[in-house]
């Protein structure tokens, strides 16, 4: 293995910057891709070592699970004796080890945080993929309140831990996933071995765990149980699609200690400032603060009051979201509810006057619509209504087919009268408006890619754009919001000419619902900052934008707000584009 430092470069591209932890031999290196310019996380370790190539051929497997609370993996490969796994970077991303150090979480925020981590393993135990070496060093929070899980690649492999059966693998991720809850809602850990900057909880004289509502005040009943069955009693959910589906509902958005949504814009009362943040780092030798920065700050020592807690809890549930889609079917495995309503009540706390708290500027969320349960047999007055229906629309049905073949048959007959129809064909030959448009050409781009910050988004599905197949589609990341969540000022699709050309329009097929896109006809294609687009679309399906005799070599189109998808996510697809002159 070469000798890796800072200004190492590997495969060419990747220069190491900065270590951020280092677990026998298994770096973690912040590090440049000199071709795109771009920040990346490198994780570098021995090609010889006996699980290098399970760990590559996990990296592989991980780049296929598209699930946003992973890191991408962008590239992984091996070059004198190093192999490496790069993976996109989180910018200002905190662990929750980093968290914590401020004290405890709300609860209803380790209900979120958690939540969102068991369904993205559940998502990616489909592919064979499991963690097993979960702390909360690897579950991280982006500034815009989304939830990553790291060392998804690698983190098993290189232990050797990977040769676990499916469920064995499942249930030692979902126990893990528990103890996570319990150091939430605690500030201590409560496995076996000790995690770095947390402190080891201190079991009770009988040998058992002390329940998180003997160490913590206002814990909701619910997670309190669920920390005593699953690490106490070996019971509970067996998989991460089983944990979240019983953490279900859960907030929307980022849970602040007040339980007070933030408005936007705005940060929360004691975090550091955006440009300090660092990327976060995984767990090895390293204090709480490497690799992370600051953390909404709750009370020192880790306690709140009960009535802030209740607040958090109460005013959570009014922007609660849905039941994870997408989990195992065989997600059966629940805590019995007798259980959870006994240690709800146990907990329970009185709440306080919420009106201390109002916010004009609070909008209430509409509440879901309900899915109907049970089976509908309709009465005898609706069976016979529905038949009457259905005989009129036959009546109707039959009577416009008869009206089609008489006029076929007129028109037949009116085609054999010479008389009639030559003074109209005279006067239809010389009448100016008659005389045919030229038809438009297709313009064939001979070079389609991805177009934005960092290379764009999903830079190997752009060819599905032109493909001529509107089954096929680029898309974009998903996204908090339809702003990209404050991210970014949008992303597209760059369309090469191949030379100086006129266009007349710009035909854009898209699935999903409403979305803002802007046609730019340009010369110039750095940046779109300082050009004026020939046409702005606002709606969805199939649209045209106008060139009227636009001449460039490029045609970028440029999302400025993200289509809400009908599973709710926000992100751009983009089915076809065809440019004529």
């Amino acid at each position: 293995m070469q000798r890796i430092g800072e200004d190492t470069v590997l495969a060419g591209r990747y220069t190491l910057t900065r270590k951020l932890t280092d677990r026998g031999g298994n770096a973690l290196w912040m590090a440049t891709d000199g071709t795109l310019d771009r920040d990346v996380t490198a994780t570098v370790f021995d090609a010889s070592g006996p699980y290098a190539e399970a760990a590559l051929d996990s990296a592989r497997r991980a780049a296929g699970v598209e699930d946003h609370h992973f890191p991408r993996v962008l590239d992984v490969g091996s070059e004198d004796g190093t192999a490496y796994v790069i993976t996109e970077s989180l910018h200002g991303a905190e662990s929750m080890t980093a968290l914590l150090q401020f004290g405890t979480l709300p609860p209803e925020e380790v209900r979120r945080l958690i939540g969102e981590a068991s369904g993205g393993l559940a998502a990616a135990s489909v592919r064979g993929l499991h963690h097993l070496h979960l702390t909360p060093h690897d579950i991280v929070r982006s500034p815009d309140g989304s939830v990553s899980v790291l060392g998804l690649p690698t983190d098993a492999a290189l232990s050797g831990a990977d040769d676990l059966g499916s469920e064995q693998a499942s249930r030692a991720d979902t126990l893990a996933l528990v103890r996570i809850v319990y150091a939430g809602l605690t500030g201590r850990w409560p496995g076996e071995g000790d995690v770095a900057d947390l402190p080891t909880v201190e079991r009770r004289v009988d040998g058992e765990l002390p329940l998180p509502s003997e160490l913590a005040s206002g814990v909701p009943g619910d997670l309190d149980t669920l920390c005593r069955t699953a690490l106490g009693d070996d019971q509970g959910p067996r998989t991460p699609g089983e944990l979240a589906r019983q953490l279900s509902p859960w907030s929307a958005e980022r849970v602040h200690s007040d339980g007070v949504r933030p408005a936007a814009g705005t940060r929360s009362v004691g975090s550091r400032p955006s440009e300090s943040r660092l990327p976060a780092a995984r767990p090895g030798s390293r204090g709480a603060g490497a690799g992370t920065t600051g953390a909404s700050t709750g009370r020192p020592g880790g306690a709140t009051d009960d009535t802030q807690r209740h607040t958090a809890r109460s005013t959570a549930d009014d922007t609660m979201v849905g039941a994870v889609p997408g989990l195992d079917a065989d997600e059966t495995a629940m805590i019995p509810k007798a259980a959870i309503a006994s240690a709800r009540e146990r907990t329970a706390v009185r709440p306080r006057d919420d009106r201390r708290d109002y916010d004009p500027s609070f909008e209430e969320l509409e509440p879901p619509v309900p899915l109907l349960q049970g089976h509908f047999e309709p009465d005898k007055q609706s069976s016979r209504m529905a038949l009457l229906f259905v005989a009129v629309m036959v009546i109707v049905a039959i009577a416009l087919a008869a009206i089609g073949l008489h006029g076929i048959g007129s028109s037949g007959k009116a085609a054999t009268t010479p008389s009639a129809s030559a003074p109209s064909s005279s006067r239809s030959s010389s009448s100016p408006s008659a005389t045919p448009s030229p038809t438009a050409t297709v313009i064939t781009p001979t070079a389609i890619s991805a177009y934005g910050t960092g290379g764009g988004d999903y830079p190997g599905y752009a060819q599905l754009a032109i493909d001529g197949n509107q089954s096929t589609y680029w898309r974009s990341y998903h996204y908090a919001t339809s702003s990209f969540g404050g991210l970014k000022s949008g992303v597209g699709l760059l369309l090469n000419l191949g030379g100086d050309r006129t266009v007349g329009s710009v035909k854009i097929t898209t699935t999903g619902g409403p979305s803002t896109i802007q046609v730019f006809v340009t010369d110039e294609k750095d940046t779109v900052q300082g050009q004026t687009p020939v046409a702005t679309l606002t709606g969805s399906g199939t649209q045209t934008a106008q060139a009227n005799g636009a001449k460039g070599q490029y045609i970028i189109v440029w999302v400025t707000q993200l289509s809400q998808q009908p599973n709710g996510e926000y992100r751009e697809k983009i089915n076809e584009i065809q440019v004529t002159s």
